[in-house]
């Protein structure tokens, strides 16, 4: 098993990198900085929003349906950060997947126009609650230091950045044109349904991400919380190394040996999988009210008493997808 593991994950020979030119490398590298950014932009604007609904909800709950309906009003601008900055990302992303230039050509032109619609939408938006007085400050302070300001701000800067690349976007490309070789698999089949899932294992794992770096900053590691507190980050840490690991490991290896990598990668995520999830519960087991607690701060919708469903949640989806990846990757050896 450690020599199949080692064999095809540490072998330079199965991936796209290793054999390209100065400028594919550069190329590439500018591509995977960018996802990078726009990833880490994604999940923090994601928590912000959610945190916003989290709000609400509980306004509906105790009986405040009309303080829950003005909370999500005058929060439209952090629902809207996320949506800019997600579609970002997959205009970026249409140069990771470099089918043709065709079809790049339309997506940056697609993706371009949609955020700067939502950050267009936002700025008016903020605008109109500034003279309609439900805003009473471009500085109010809640739910952030600068908010409204600092939404506005943001929207400009991708507005300019949407802007820019749908206006000049197809001539640059023209005189520097993008040489790298497209990455992981065009999924033709059943495409919709394929999209769907990767779009929410994406969304949960972008959530994962920032709780996990929010998690270092207001988890309760004491009062008994030790092992509890591990546990959860670890998990939610597992969440997002796995969106990373097929990103930016998996799409990288070349299409003839993807089916040599798949199944000892999955094996490894299974592995590891399985062994954070029992040290979970052995940690909740001797917690019972760690996920109120501790993880009550990080998503209070999800370890609330009665919607305790971040357990399934963190645990489950890693599992899931290593055991997916592990039939697929068994299927892709048997044809070989």
């Amino acid at each position: 098993m450690g020599e199949l593991v080692m064999k095809n994950l540490f072998n330079k020979e199965n991936f796209l990198f290793p054999g390209f030119d100065k400028k594919q490398r550069l190329q590439s590298l500018i591509v995977f900085g960018l996802l990078a950014i726009l990833f880490i932009f994604s999940a923090f604007t994601f928590v912000n929003m959610l945190f916003a609904f989290t709000d609400a909800v509980g306004s509906i709950v105790s009986g405040s349906i009309d303080v829950a309906l003005k909370d999500l009003y005058r929060s439209v601008p952090l629902f809207l950060s996320f949506f800019m900055t997600f579609w970002s990302l997959l205009l970026v992303h249409a140069f990771f997947r470099n089918v043709s230039e065709e079809k790049r050509m339309r997506s940056l032109k697609k993706n371009s126009i949609a955020v700067i619609a939502f950050a267009g939408i936002c700025i008016l938006f903020v605008l109109i609650g500034l003279i309609t007085g439900e805003y009473s400050s471009i500085v109010e302070g809640s739910p952030s230091p600068l908010f409204p300001l600092d939404a506005v701000l943001y929207s400009i800067v991708f507005f300019a950045l949407g802007l820019l690349v749908l206006i000049r976007g197809r001539k640059f490309l023209e005189k520097h044109p993008y040489v790298v070789p497209s990455r992981g698999p065009i999924v033709t089949r059943a495409r919709f349904v394929y999209c769907f899932f990767v779009a929410i294992w994406s969304l949960f794992a972008v959530y994962s991400f920032a709780a996990f770096f929010f998690g270092l900053f207001i988890i309760d590691f004491i009062h008994g919380y030790l092992a509890f507190s591990i546990a959860l980050l670890l998990v939610y840490l597992l969440n997002a190394c796995f969106l990373m690991a097929w990103e930016f490991y998996y799409n990288e290896v070349k299409a003839e040996k993807k089916k040599d990598v798949l199944l000892p990668l999955a094996i490894v995520g299974l592995v590891v999988s399985v062994a954070i999830a029992i040290f979970y519960f052995v940690a909740l087991g001797t917690n019972l009210d760690g996920p109120s607690n501790v993880g009550f701060g990080v998503l209070p919708i999800a370890f609330a008493a009665s919607v305790n469903i971040a357990t399934i949640l963190t645990v489950a989806t890693p599992i899931i997808v290593s055991v997916t990846a592990l039939i697929k990757g068994a299927v892709m050896r048997k044809r070989k």
